[in-house]
């Protein structure tokens, strides 16, 4: 007979002592309504008082409708720890307060407290989950810290926190002995409930015995457990990625690494879990091909035949060894650079936090004025002074060929000619008498090579950009105050929103803004001209014009002294014009291209349509099938090529719904058993705010933002509407320092933290208020 979930209090009754692979603490229970009763309650603490020879005991909640199945009330009611079992007075209060947090659950007749003594020498505590609780997937997920207290995580006061996922179905074992002891013991637990979704509080000694706390069932809410096995698609995975950390013939690096979040950034633009369609775009567009086409035009290796962007059932990753490489200038000689990528390797591998900001942390992709410090710390690597001085210099002077400022202009300068072209040819595409499908193809064309190849060079001059200003403050030229007041001084595609939403009618400013959607890829974000009043409840005041930052002549002349001193052949004032005009038009061409992209978006709607397929649906389609429809022909009709496309994808996305992959993934055993990554947040300013957070559905809802902290998982462009609300502060779960996200905000001086990671954007999204202390570099929780 298995064993059966009763209150708490029972339940920890009933497996006392029963179990092999963990150990209780003894249970002293009572019903609330005896010690309602006068003459029994000085019995009952005397009762209390003779059960533990401890110093000190738990006074715990037990009530009725807590850990049902039902409902679990985690943490509605309260325990009481540390109370002195020598003190008559401060058990009676503690009772009493557990007593009285039962108030509002009603039936006090079955509403139980329990006592144990306080467990001592704790080496780990923390949660348990014989599932992933929002899909029910067949993991273990354990959330821990090591503070030696037994209520950090529950109670969501922990400040290092831990959490290990790792597949229930495999031989994998955790290089942690304690969190493995953990795992057999919720198994243990699963056989004898005969339960496989269960939510465990366990601690483990410094001797390694691991205590059960609590153990109670999950709530599914509805949710019904998958039906798949992942455990071939795991093993493909995992075979997979053995492959492709081979050593390549054509790649310097002896192995790969697979991230979602380095440079081009899936995680932020397209999401962790993408549709078919929006991942079939990205790739189209940008990581097939294009982002390598760019490099290569810019002085860096020629990588034009590898893929940046790897897909493993569906989840996106970035193929780190691929990108690094790309970062090498073609002039840097064989060996040097084959030494460089696999010191940028090796520091990934050892410092993984680094995965969402490897330009910031590891690559040398640029020069700037504080360049020649940093590469001194190559020399402890083993680099010689003749391999630094040709890395400076292969680097120096792909800079040059990028910010020059004579009659031809730097190669960004070409990009901008091409970023203007693009309209002019997508209007004449769109008024032509070509077929939908047509259209589709020639606008994806024309975007290719019009749109993202040039968005991609503009985006690496404005890095560059960026990059010299943040070393004008290493270098003292000027304070983190003026570079904040620079950045908020350029005229931006942000500032023009806000200031066309506060003087333009509502028609003029779709004819400008409309086409913009808050998932670029994403079939199923409308746009803004199918959902104005969503994204826009009420007209915002006009902006205050923004006094222009200029540099003093002081500031002029150490810059200029500067770049003579590190062979830069330009002046300050032509390098002042490169990075405001490098900085404003990368969201300028970002903000073009995006354009001919979500017409395309809304052309595949409907065309769709016409053969019975919802938007929804459409989002599974590959968009090689409408590009192979303008150029093959078959007898199948053409909506029996989509529908059977869609249903192909769909079930395939079930797998890509369940499946938890790490967000770095460094050996094959990654797939099987992980830590989530602790992210190194972005801070974004000098400012703070102390407000109430709002989340993402908060927007659908049309409540009010004004103030707000806004939480939102990618720094996609078209939520610049957020920009026009009155936010005082920003999250975001993914993104990097110099993501689109990050320079909207330095640039309207809004204190944000982007790419918060998995762990700490969760912590914090379930805070009523935080402050945020930018300069601080810290988040606290309010309340």
């Amino acid at each position: 007979m298995p064993f059966v979930f009763e209150s708490k209090a029972r339940t920890l009754l009933s497996i006392h002592n029963k179990l092999l692979s963990a150990k209780t603490l003894p249970v002293f229970r009572f019903y609330a309504k005896e010690y309602f009763n006068i003459t029994e309650r000085a019995a009952l603490i005397q009762k209390i008082q003779n059960f533990s020879s401890r110093d000190f005991i738990a006074i715990r909640s037990s009530a009725k409708s807590e850990d049902s199945c039902r409902q679990s009330n985690a943490g509605a009611f309260l325990s009481v720890l540390n109370v002195n079992s020598r003190d008559a007075a401060a058990i009676d209060n503690a009772v009493k307060a557990v007593i009285d947090s039962y108030d509002k659950s009603g039936g006090n007749d079955e509403n139980e407290v329990f006592v144990q003594p306080m467990l001592q020498n704790v080496k780990l505590a923390g949660v348990a989950f014989s599932c992933d609780i929002s899909t029910l997937a067949p993991y273990y997920v354990i959330n821990y810290d090591e503070s030696g207290k037994t209520d950090t995580i529950t109670g969501g006061a922990a400040d290092s926190a831990k959490t290990y996922v790792q597949y229930k179905h495999c031989e994998h074992q955790c290089k942690n002995s304690e969190i493995n002891n953990v795992i057999k013991a919720v198994s243990e637990l699963e056989t004898l409930f005969e339960n496989r979704f269960i939510d465990v509080e366990f601690a483990v000694t410094h001797n390694s015995d691991v205590y059960i706390l609590q153990v109670r069932p999950i709530t599914k809410d509805g949710k019904n457990p998958p039906y798949l096995d992942l455990t071939e698609g795991l093993y493909k995975v995992y075979k997979k990625v053995e492959k492709l950390r081979q050593p390549h013939p054509n790649l310097l690096g002896e192995k790969a690494i697979f991230g979602v979040m380095p440079d081009w950034n899936p995680a932020e633009i397209i999401g962790v879990k993408p549709k078919k369609l929006a991942i079939s775009l990205y790739k189209e567009l940008v990581t097939d091909s294009i982002w390598a086409y760019q490099r290569d035009n810019y002085g860096y290796r020629n990588l034009r035949s590898h893929p940046l962007l790897v897909s493993f059932l569906g989840v996106p990753f970035i193929d780190v060894r691929v990108d690094f490489n790309s970062f090498i200038p073609k002039s840097l000689d064989n060996e040097t650079a084959k030494k460089l990528v696999e010191y940028y390797l090796q520091k990934l591998y050892t410092t993984p936090s680094y995965h969402d900001k490897v330009e910031f942390k590891i690559v040398h992709s640029c020069f700037y004025l504080d360049l020649p410090q940093k590469l001194k710390k190559l020399k402890a690597a083993g680099f010689s002074e003749n391999e630094i001085a040709a890395i400076e210099k292969s680097l120096l002077d792909l800079t040059n060929n990028i910010i020059r400022h004579d009659e031809n202009g730097g190669v960004y300068k070409t990009d901008l000619a091409k970023i203007n072209m693009l309209m002019e040819r997508f209007d004449g595409i769109v008024k032509s008498g070509t077929s939908v499908i047509d259209k589709i193809y020639w606008i994806i064309e024309d975007c290719k090579r019009y749109g993202t190849l040039p968005f991609a060079g503009i985006a690496r001059a404005a890095f560059i950009a960026v990059q010299f200003l943040r070393s004008f403050v290493t270098t003292g030229i000027i304070t983190e105050r003026e570079y904040d007041a620079y950045m908020n001084s350029l005229n931006t595609i942000a500032k023009r929103l806000a200031n066309d939403l506060a003087e333009l009618s509502k028609d003029d400013f779709l004819k400008i803004w409309g086409h913009i959607r808050p998932g670029t890829y994403d079939i199923c974000s409308p746009c803004y001209d199918e959902a104005f009043d969503r994204y826009f409840s009420k007209r915002p005041k006009k902006p205050k014009v923004q006094t222009a930052a200029t540099f003093s002549a002081r500031q002029i002349k150490m810059i200029d002294e500067q770049l003579k001193k590190n062979g830069l052949l330009t002046s300050a004032e032509e390098l002042l014009f490169f990075i405001k005009d490098a900085v404003e038009n990368r969201e300028y061409a970002k903000f073009v291209f995006t354009k001919p992209l979500s017409y395309v978006l809304t052309l595949i709607s409907d065309f769709l349509s016409r053969f019975g397929i919802s938007r929804e649906d459409a989002a599974f389609l590959d968009i090689a099938v409408i590009k192979d429809m303008y150029s093959s022909l078959d007898y199948r009709e053409v909506g029996a090529i989509l529908h059977e496309n869609i249903l192909f994808n769909k079930r395939l996305y079930e797998h890509t719904k369940i499946i938890r992959l790490p967000s770095i993934i460094l050996d094959p055993e990654d797939i099987y058993g992980f830590y989530v990554q602790e992210e190194e947040p972005n801070f974004i300013t000098m400012g703070s705010v102390k407000a109430e957070i709002a989340l993402e559905t908060s927007i659908a809802s049309g409540a009010s933002l004004s103030g707000k902290i806004m939480f939102i998982k990618s720094a996609d462009p078209g939520y610049d509407f957020l920009f026009t609300k009155d936010i005082g502060g920003l999250v975001t779960q993914f993104g990097g320092a110099n993501s689109h996200m990050a320079i909207r905000c330095a640039e309207i001086g809004l204190p944000a933290v982007i790419g918060a990671g998995e762990k700490l954007f969760s912590q914090w999204s379930e805070a009523n208020m935080l402050e945020i202390n930018c300069a601080n570099r810290q988040v606290k929780i309010i309340s």
